[in-house]
Parts: C-alpha cells; sequence; structure tokens
C-alpha cells in the first residue's frame, strides 16, 4: 500500500508542474499594517517581506506558523516536549522577534513565545514579516526582527466564507476534523467582522517503517490528539477618509497532548504530558485620528491573558501522578499595555515619527492544587523617534533611535515545601539605533542596505525558571545585544520578480540553553540559560518567482544560514538549519482549477548544545488541487508528505508521515 501511494505522489508531482496566477491580494487594514505612515512612497520598509492570504490559501497552510514557513530565512522549530511550534528568524528564536496581531503585541508574558501552530488564518489579510533592519517604532525587544499578522477588513454589505475538511491516514481513518468561517459586512461609515475555526485532531499518523519502541507502540503518535478553537471578532467606525476606530476582541481556547520522546539518545527520558486548556483571550482598541491638515496620531491600547494547566503523568497510561516526576502546573497570565505613535510631514520629502510604548507584565503559577501562587512582574517602556528624509526621488535615508527599559518588580520562588522565598530582581536599559537607506535604481530595481543595533531583555522564563526539573535559573541573566548589517536588491525583469540579502549580526551576551551536569537537576538532561559571549549569524537569503505563462509558476527560495559561538565554539547554536530551500510550481490546469506541488528541504540541526542530539536533514514534498464547483463550492484535496518521509525538527519527535486530505467551502 505505501509503494502504491508513493508512486501516485511521485505521478502528481511530474504531473502538476505549477501555481496558477497570483490572485488579487486581499483588502488589508490601514490600521494593522504598522508600517503604513503618511508619506512613505511605500507602505513596507528597506527589507520587509509580506506573505498574502491568498499565497497562505493556495499552498494549504493552515496555521501561522505554517505560513511563516514560506518565507526566505525563517525556519520552523518544534520544542517536541511542550509542543510548541515556534519560529526561528535568521537564527533569532520566538523571544527574540516581536509578534503582532494589527500592531499590539501579543505573546506569553511568561516566555515571550507563543505557540504558533495555535493560531489559525481565517482572518488574517497579511502577514508582514521585517528582518535586520526592523524600524525602532515597533517598540522594545525586537533584537531580530518583528511579525505583524495584519487582519481583513470587510469590503462588501455582505461576505464571508465557510468551510469544511478532514484527513485521511493511509489506512484509510480519519484522524482530524475541522471547520470555520467567517462573515462580514461594511456599510461605509462602519464595518464589522467575526470568524470561528475549529479542529478535532485524535492523532496523527509516522511515516511508514518508522523504529517503534515502548513509548511509541504503532503507527498512530502516541498521546498526539489536539483540539483547537479560534474566535475573533471586530467593529470598525470610519468616520471619514482619514479616521478610524476600531475595537477587537479574540479567543483560543484549545487543549494539547504531547507525544513522549521516541528517540533514542542516552539519558533523556519520555514525559507523559497533557494540557486539559491552554487559553488565550485578549481585547484592543486602535485609533488614527488626522491631527491639522498632515499630522496623524495612532493609538493602540490592548489587555491580553493567558492561562494553561500541563499535568504530568506516572507513565504512558495517563492515570496516576505519583512519582516525583509527576506534578500538575498552571499558569494564570495576564498583559495590558498600550503604544502610540505621531507622525509629522514636514514636506513632501521629509517626515518625523515619534512612538512610545507602555506594558505590564504579570505572569502566576501554582504547582499542584494545595501550593501557592508564585507571582512574577515585569514592566517595560520605549520611546522612539524616527526621520525620513528624501533627497530626491530616489534616494531615501531614514535614521531612528529609541530608548528601552525593562523593570524587574516582583520574583517569587516556590520552595519544595511550599515555601515562597524572594528571587533577586533587577533593572535594565538599552538605547538601539538603526540607519536604512534604499536607492531606486531604476522603475523595476530597488537596492536597500542598512545597519542597526537592537536589544532584547531576558524575559521571566529567562531568568527564573526551573523548567519543570530539567533547569537551574540565572536570576542575574544580562539583555542580549546585536549589531546588524543588511544590504538587499528587489527588482522585476520581464516575467521574472526576484530578491537578494545579505545579513550578518555580531551578537553580545547572547542567551541560550547551556547544557549542564544532569545531577543538578531533578529531571535530567539539564540546562541552565546562560549569557554565552559573543555569537555570530550571517547568510544569504535569494528569493524569485517566474511566469512561463499565464498558466505556469515557478517560485523558489532559499537561505543559508551560518550561526557561530563566538566566545564558546564547544557550545553549539541550536534548531536552526544551515541551508533551507522551498520550490513550489503552480499550474492553472483549466478554468477556476490549478495544481500546486511544493517541496521543503532543510539540513540537520542540533537539538541539544552539546550536540549529542541531532535532527537529520529532510525533503519534504505537498501536492494540492484547488478550484470551484459550478461556481458555487470550492474544493481542495492533496497530500501532505507525500514521499512519506521520516523528518523531525527535534531529535526524538518525529513529525506526521503521509497524510491526505480534504476540504469544501463556499465564498459569498
Amino acid at each position: 500500500m505505501r509503494k502504491f501511494f508513493g508512486t501516485v505522489a511521485i505521478g502528481v508531482l511530474c504531473a502538476a508542474a505549477a501555481p496558477a496566477a497570483e490572485t488579487p491580494a486581499t483588502e488589508t487594514t490601514p490600521l494593522g499594517v504598522v508600517e503604513v505612515l503618511g508619506a512613505s512612497p511605500s507602505p513596507l520598509p528597506a527589507g520587509a517581506e509580506v506573505v498574502s492570504i491568498d499565497t497562505i490559501e493556495a499552498l494549504g497552510r493552515r496555521n501561522v506558523a505554517e505560513a511563516l514557513d514560506l518565507l526566505p530565512g525563517v525556519t520552523r522549530q518544534n520544542f517536541g516536549q511542550r509542543r510548541d511550534t515556534l519560529i526561528n528568524l535568521r537564527g533569532f528564536d520566538s523571544r527574540e522577534v516581536t509578534l503582532y496581531v494589527d500592531g499590539v503585541p501579543v505573546y506569553v508574558p511568561y516566555d515571550g513565545n507563543l505557540d504558533l501552530a495555535r493560531l489559525g488564518v481565517e482572518d488574517l489579510s497579511q502577514i508582514v514579516v521585517t528582518k535586520g533592519l526592523t524600524s525602532v517604532l515597533y517598540g522594545p525587544n525586537a533584537l531580530g526582527g518583528s511579525i505583524n499578522l495584519v487582519s481583513r477588513r470587510p469590503q462588501a454589505t455582505l461576505e464571508g466564507r465557510a468551510y469544511a475538511g478532514f484527513d485521511v491516514d493511509r489506512s484509510g481513518d480519519l484522524p482530524a476534523y475541522r471547520a470555520g468561517g467567517r462573515v462580514g459586512t461594511n456599510q461605509g461609515t462602519w464595518y464589522a467582522q467575526a470568524t470561528a475555526s475549529w479542529e478535532d485532531a485524535d492523532y496523527y499518523v509516522l511515516p511508514g517503517g518508522y523504529p517503534y519502541s515502548k513509548n511509541q507502540p504503532n503507527g498512530r503518535r502516541a498521546n498526539s490528539a489536539s483540539r483547537d478553537l479560534n474566535l475573533s471578532g471586530k467593529i470598525g467606525w470610519t468616520p471619514n477618509a482619514t479616521d478610524e476606530y476600531a475595537l477587537g476582541i479574540y479567543r483560543v481556547h484549545d487543549a494539547k497532548q504531547t507525544p513522549p520522546y521516541a528517540g533514542s539518545a542516552a539519558g533523556v527520558a519520555a514525559r507523559f504530558w497533557r494540557w486539559p486548556y491552554w487559553d488565550k483571550d485578549g481585547a484592543y482598541l486602535i485609533t488614527r485620528t488626522r491631527l491639522g491638515d498632515s499630522a496623524t496620531l495612532r493609538v493602540r491600547a490592548y489587555y491580553d491573558t493567558f492561562r494553561n494547566e500541563l499535568d504530568s503523568y506516572d507513565d504512558a497510561t495517563y492515570t496516576t501522578m505519583k512519582r516525583p516526576y509527576a506534578f500538575r502546573s498552571m499558569y494564570d497570565d495576564h498583559t495590558y499595555g498600550a503604544n502610540a505613535d505621531f507622525e509629522q510631514p514636514w514636506s513632501d520629502n521629509q517626515v518625523t515619527r515619534i512612538a512610545v510604548h507602555a506594558k505590564q507584565d504579570i505572569h502566576r503559577e501554582q504547582s499542584s492544587a494545595i501550593a501557592p501562587w508564585a507571582t512574577f512582574k515585569d514592566r517595560t517602556f520605549s520611546a522612539g523617534v524616527e526621520h525620513e528624509w528624501r533627497p530626491d526621488a530616489r534616494w531615501t535615508l531614514t535614521p531612528g533611535v529609541s530608548w528601552n527599559e525593562q523593570q524587574g518588580q516582583r520574583a517569587e520562588n516556590l520552595l519544595a515545601n511550599n515555601q515562597i522565598v524572594p528571587f533577586a530582581v533587577h533593572d535594565d536599559t538599552a538605547v538601539n539605533g538603526q540607519v536604512a537607506a534604499t536607492l531606486q535604481m531604476t522603475e523595476d530595481v530597488q537596492l536597500y542596505g542598512g545597519i542597526s543595533r537592537k536589544t532584547r531583555f531576558p524575559t521571566i522564563k529567562d531568568r527564573y525558571s526551573y523548567r519543570l526539573g530539567t533547569a537551574i535559573p540565572n536570576p542575574a541573566l544580562k539583555r542580549e545585544e546585536s549589531n546588524n548589517v543588511e544590504i538587499g536588491v528587489k527588482g522585476v525583469a520581464g516575467a521574472l520578480h526576484y530578491q537578494a540579502a545579505l545579513f550578518n549580526s555580531e551578537l553580545q551576551d547572547a542567551i541560550q540553553a547551556v547544557t549542564i551536569a544532569p545531577t543538578l537537576c531533578a529531571s535530567p538532561p539539564c540546562a541552565q540559560n546562560q549569557n554565552i559571549g559573543d555569537a555570530r549569524h550571517r547568510g544569504v537569503e535569494l528569493a524569485g518567482s517566474y511566469a512561463f505563462n499565464a498558466s505556469l509558476t515557478l517560485r523558489a527560495n532559499y537561505t543559508w544560514l551560518d550561526r557561530k559561538n563566538i566566545s564558546q565554539p564547544a557550545v553549539r547554536l541550536t534548531d536552526t538549519p544551515r541551508e533551507k530551500l522551498f520550490v513550489s510550481l503552480d499550474y492553472a490546469f483549466a478554468p477556476h482549477w490549478n495544481a500546486l506541488v511544493s517541496s521543503d528541504t532543510e539540513s540537520k540541526r542540533y537539538t541539544t548544545s552539546d550536540a549529542k542530539r541531532i535532527a537529520g536533514g529532510f525533503t519534504r514534498v505537498d501536492a494540492i488541487v484547488r478550484g470551484s464547483l459550478a461556481d458555487w463550492f470550492d474544493l481542495s484535496f492533496g497530500v501532505r508528505n507525500a514521499l512519506d518521509r521520516l523528518y523531525a525538527y527535534q531529535e526524538g519527535f518525529p513529525e506526521p508521515g503521509r497524510t491526505f486530505f480534504c476540504e469544501i467551502g463556499k465564498t459569498f
């Protein structure tokens, strides 16, 4: 059976040699795009990249993590023991890359991360990614860049979409179901939209021939069920052509299981974890107001909560919690804050922008139902100014500087006897700066470049977490700094669209989990976050697309990333491949129908800093067919990991094998 399906997949790969022509981009929310500021000739800064919802849907990407993986310089990470899907941007992990929804920061206050596989894409219009040249107006902690999830804004008096789908494994069983939809209206002076998505997965299937073990006895990945519900809504008022006011809410209500370690590395114990709830809720207000003839003030205020529970069981029966490593851990976090930016154009060629940010992070955790709650508090401020100068129609020069402060207010150490003693707390400040320039060589070719100095303050988890017995806290952890240089080119030559970038980041006091003696932890292996000294990230990104004709398009991007620990060469930098290649072919084989084949290739990556655990390189191929039935329903079906390759983003935590899927929907 596996041989038959492998032959079919190869046939699909050979026959469906390319994607359909680009569909028009979905309308974005002007309020949500941080970079759209008055007189700028382009809505995006130098080096920024955009992935549209049309591309995301065409390639069958179901969540934010999968969508981001389409871009050069971005690689997925799967922290298997927590089953968190994160991203790495040019060697910087999710803690070092700020995440926004319509310009509002969204993250878990405790660790600065957010499981991006839990975030759907139904309510998005595009994702904007800035890298080494991220504007200082974004605020603090954008050491490695920023990601802004930009929501849709309805354009018609009534519009929306509903869909339902399912997965099929190679045995013909249905491991997962999903459904969702959105509905919106635009009434001229006001608009509203609501979105919902739901997915129920009982398991995922492993590649054929996977070596089974005690904790992984068959082809269905043990303890891999998940339930995801995403809800969001937004209502906006547009009293005139320049002013807009929008109120948004969102709710993410999930439950997930964590598959146990299934590798062969010595000293790595399987853990039996389940998360009965993983909930993230929030609300935000965004405003844009014209002041006088040309100045603009934008304000964002937000309140965000995060609650979860992690249950660690004795064994694979998931029934008792009596052994020393068994526990129940609960988080109850919230963040509130605001940011504002003011823009004043002085002429057609000069504009000044000022931004301020303030937020309060509060993390509370409980290790059992009878244990006291330990509380942690941080407060962060930022103020930045940026000036854009265009000496002529070809050149743009943008210098900027910002001041950032982190105030450590409270940190409590919960001891084994349920007594609480204080950790040491510290304050820290940092100054960031950047100069970026663009040169429009011709109408079709743009050069850009710049230098920047960025910083990131360590999170509460970075400094104080025992990581459930696998780490030792480090309250004295300092901020990390990065000096970045980037040059690039973007252009069009007939049917060819291309871009290329060279980048180099020199890190000082870089933070990484360092493997230490296992006897120091209650549940080895053991690690500690340390400022390991100096490190370097440098690399090349290449991307392009070529339309052979109206029916056939090739897209590809390649990343070469060289990370080096300069201060401690024996301590490996983890969780990133040196090389990554993405290729897709889209073929419009009939009116309203197209077939697309894509492949993701990555080289090996280190899972631990001592290089004893390595996730091998891989190539994964996906295929999808999309179209409409009598202009009434849209249909998509295909296969993920068509060649049934064994691959992992972290050693010992294999990803799904060959899985077929089908989805039917209706757009109105």
